[in-house]
């Protein structure tokens, strides 16, 4: 357990937050336990629980009480007010909501939401099905689809994520007709057994998909040869490791629809690929390559339906 000991007094010099819409949420996957002493516990993992000391005459409970107020949707301005009747200065309630944000256990105000649009899931595999059905009972649409068949169909798109699965290789036409268009896009396939998320594609802010051919091609000039035999493959793996590819691409589809230049998505410019025996994740960098058509093919304002603000 963390040694850090967080006290919360009331001459804690903090700049006030600004009013927003919603408020601080606590991160729901941290518990908040009471310790015999009077102290709160925050989270119960060896190496990041950290113990909060309230202010002298603030009860346990109280406090306890305050984060669960925290939920995204009750104002700092609610919450300062609660506090007040539980004898919890407004110095106090600012730096508590200040320090537990630094730290990671609460998601600061904000205006926006998860941003509006339906996620597609293009391909036809094990990959698309479990995603599929994971997705199912999210806060998006999904649509799915396979195949090509020519870029009139792209254009009528209107997804703020298209999810490109099973595929090794995806056929180059769409890739440059998703970068035209202006569509986010995020490739999950397995190669050799491993599963591979990324590169997530935010035409004209990021490399795409092309890009990354051009960063193997100058490694070996045989690549793509060799990819047009891929074309239209999709790998195999065990159901192991198509579930854990699945929510390994879950988590950067939820970044993906939320990004933000404090927190980008991993996959932005890289690919994360999971081996399961032995356990790891390896990152590997692509690029945004100037020779790429991605850099005339992107809309002009380089804007695209999930982008970074």
């Amino acid at each position: 357990m963390s040694t850090l000991d967080r006290r919360f007094t009331s001459n804690t010099s903090v700049t006030p937050n600004t009013t927003r819409s919603v408020g601080p949420e606590w991160d729901p996957r941290i518990v908040v336990l009471l310790r015999p002493d009077g102290r709160l516990q925050l989270g119960w993992q060896p190496e990041r629980a950290v113990v909060l000391t309230p202010p002298p005459g603030v009860d346990a409970r109280d406090m306890q009480s305050l984060l669960r107020m925290m939920d995204g949707h009750t104002s700092v301005a609610t919450m300062t007010w609660t506090a007040a009747q539980r004898g919890i200065s407004s110095d106090v309630m600012t730096a508590l909501v200040s320090e537990l944000t630094a730290a990671g256990f609460l998601r600061p105000s904000r205006q926006e939401t998860v941003r509006a649009g339906s996620i597609r899931i293009h391909g036809q595999g094990p990959l698309s099905d479990t995603i599929r059905q994971a997705l199912r009972h999210g806060n998006s649409p999904v649509q799915r689809s396979h195949g090509y068949r020519g870029s009139h169909l792209v254009a009528d798109w209107q997804n703020a994520l298209v999810v490109l699965t099973d595929n090794v290789v995806t056929d180059p036409r769409l890739v440059a007709d998703l970068v035209r268009a202006g569509i986010p896009h995020l490739a999950v396939h397995v190669r050799d057994g491993s599963g591979v998320v990324g590169p997530l594609v935010l035409p004209g802010h990021s490399s795409c998909l092309r890009c990354a051919d051009i960063t193997r091609a100058a490694h070996d000039p045989d690549w793509l040869h060799l990819a047009s035999q891929l074309l239209g493959s999709a790998g195999y793996a065990d159901p192991a490791m198509i579930h854990a590819t699945t929510a390994l691409a879950l988590s950067e589809i939820s970044s993906a629809m939320r990004a933000s230049e404090a927190t980008p998505p991993a996959s932005l410019f890289t690919t994360l690929e999971i081996d399961l025996v032995p356990y790891r994740i390896t990152m590997r960098h692509w690029p945004r390559q100037t020779s790429c058509s991605c850099f005339y093919l992107a809309p002009v304002t380089g804007a695209g339906r999930v982008r970074q603000t």
